[in-house]
């Protein structure tokens, strides 16, 4: 297990990604803006890691922190994103999740950008982040909702279990992959680190995990 699990790092900056690889992660999420849950990093940063270090490269679309619904002008600043990103950038693929104003998968938004992304790269990977937790009533019916992302398209789910962490998300994390076998990849996250990482997987048997501090601090 330990051979094949992936171990991704989220990183802000070109200096903690090339601590991150020195430290043993197995790809790399970048995006800025933490405090915020994350947003859309610069073209300029995610050139320079592709250019330098050897390691596939997710960049998370998201134009702003706050809630997942978004306008005509936000969809449009996220296209113009992946465009320079996924062309220029070369990166290996995008983190997006797109929520409607009843908090349920906005299943055209998720498309255009999906769409778009493989326009570009038809092998780019995709990733649905935690607006997935944010899903109204996602555990009376997670099946249904990881359903809907299996037919739009996405690689894998980044959860932390609808809860505030992995740790008290487990039990439905456990269930997600459990489903999900074969079809998805249910990818842990919020809370893991290199000293406690282990939990989880023997836990959930999940094959990725995510996290800021997965293979050390960064600084």
């Amino acid at each position: 297990m330990e051979n094949t699990l992936i171990k991704e790092a989220c990183v802000t900056n070109y200096f903690q990604a090339k601590k991150a690889v020195e430290l043993g992660a197995n790809r790399l999420e970048l995006c800025f803006d933490l405090n915020n849950g994350g947003v859309t990093p610069s073209y300029g940063t995610a050139k320079q890691i592709k250019d330098n270090l050897n390691i596939p490269l997710f960049c998370m679309i998201r134009p702003r922190g706050g809630n997942y619904i978004f306008d005509k002008s936000e969809i449009n600043i996220m296209l113009d994103d992946i465009f320079i990103l996924v062309k220029y950038a070369k990166i290996d693929g995008i983190v997006i999740g797109c929520l409607n104003k009843n908090n349920e998968i906005d299943i055209e938004t998720n498309k255009i950008l999906i769409n778009k992304s493989r326009e570009l790269n038809k092998n780019i990977q995709i990733t649905f982040h935690m607006a997935f937790d944010d899903i109204k009533d996602i555990n009376v019916d997670y099946k249904k909702n990881i359903n809907t992302l299996i037919n739009l398209g996405i690689d894998r789910i980044l959860t932390k279990g609808c809860k505030h962490n992995s740790f008290q998300g487990k039990d439905n994390i456990k269930n997600y992959i459990k489903y999900s076998k074969d079809k998805i990849i249910i990818m842990p996250g919020k809370g893991i680190t290199n000293d406690n990482y282990k939990e989880i997987v023997d836990y959930t048997d999940c094959k990725e995990i995510h996290g800021t501090k997965i293979v050390g601090v960064l600084g």
